[in-house]
């Protein structure tokens, strides 16, 4: 079909304008990274007499990213003396660029996979045998006089701890080994379950740091440590958020939104074993039966991946998803609260359990 000059000449113009876009970003961004990189430098050598100066001194020389912004673009100035520019985080910039363009999440290579193969990441492994039936009891779960004591049943720690929530922190990852909003979501399922009295301990250790994709490493050891020094721990949790869109991770309970949960079972591969995938799947239905009887909607479910994520190293160790980085933390909060709700009355009823049969 032949198209009209009109729509001819509104293809080429939204054509001419994407590629304006994109000029002026590389430029944007081109200027940000000789600026950034200029000001970092620990010394340079001046022309005048070779004097060196500092990082801090050569800053208040070298223009900024605004002040070449505003070179270019004079009318910038005005506007910027009412409103401010916020601070620029290149690291953090372009991240956002790349995922508006490619939808690709550069802080979670699981969406570069999902990405490339859509069908993966709703396809669970359908080469394994899965019962879906929801056990009642773990009958390997020892509650009986360890809650009493005080010990630690559960522990949890983050594998990506700088995983953030834009809405709350302005960002999707905290740059430079700092701790993103991930750990006050730990820190939130902590504070809930010691309204049961029961004892969750939470580690804080950074791992993604300075290397995001070798982060199972350094947390694979935390998990180790932790386990080791509190043989009381019967459940752990390796607690992340998604990299998703936001009408697929916030669900509204109680007149409230909250981000969902999305459980993680790793079933190992033939070089990654995995001895306890199906006593972790089976805790993972188990509180996914829990949460759709107590609040319908929290869970996303449970996905089966080919891999380990530390999951080896106890029968009841999963990896949670708690909202995305277009949630809250007020929203995943919420979520460890109903989470922390459950997790209660699934020790309780093993507790009770043990006690008659004792």
């Amino acid at each position: 079909m032949m198209l009209s000059r009109r729509q001819r000449h509104r293809s080429v113009t939204k054509l001419q304008n994407k590629y304006l876009l994109i000029g002026l970003t590389v430029v944007l961004m081109s200027m940000a990274v000789i600026s950034t990189a200029l000001s970092e430098k620990a010394a340079v050598p001046a022309l005048a007499g070779q004097v060196r100066l500092s990082g801090q001194e050569l800053s208040m020389v070298l223009p900024t990213w605004q002040e070449l912004l505003f070179s270019g673009v004079p009318g910038l100035q005005t506007v910027a003396e009412k409103r401010p520019l916020p601070r620029f985080d290149m690291e953090q910039f372009g991240i956002n660029l790349f995922q508006v363009f490619t939808s690709i999440d550069l802080g979670d290579m699981r969406s570069l996979i999902t990405s490339e193969i859509p069908v993966l990441a709703s396809v669970k492994n359908g080469n394994l045998p899965v019962s879906s039936k929801p056990v009642a009891i773990l009958p390997n779960l020892k509650t009986a006089g360890i809650a009493d004591t005080g010990k630690p049943l559960i522990g949890i720690y983050h594998t990506h701890t700088a995983e953030s929530y834009i809405p709350t922190s302005g960002v999707a990852h905290k740059p430079g080994g700092q701790i993103g909003d991930i750990v006050g979501v730990g820190q939130a399922l902590v504070q809930q379950m010691a309204k049961y009295q029961i004892t969750a301990i939470q580690s804080n250790t950074i791992h993604d740091y300075p290397s995001f994709m070798k982060a199972y490493g350094p947390s694979e050891i935390t998990a180790k440590k932790m386990l080791e020094e509190n043989p009381s721990i019967q459940m752990i949790f390796d607690i992340h958020r998604d990299a998703q869109k936001r009408e697929n991770t916030t669900v509204v309970i109680n007149g409230k939104e909250a981000a969902k949960i999305m459980i993680i079972v790793a079933t190992g591969q033939p070089d990654l074993v995995q001895p306890h995938w199906q006593e972790n799947h089976a805790f993972a239905k188990l509180i996914d039966s829990k949460l759709n009887q107590h609040y319908p909607g929290l869970s996303r479910g449970i996905q089966l991946v080919e891999w380990r994520y530390n999951q080896h190293l106890h029968p009841r160790a999963l990896l949670l998803e708690v909202g995305c980085q277009e949630n809250s933390l007020e929203e995943a909060t919420r979520s460890m609260e109903m989470l922390g709700d459950v997790l209660a009355e699934i020790i309780a009823e093993n507790k009770l359990q043990q006690g008659n049969t004792q």
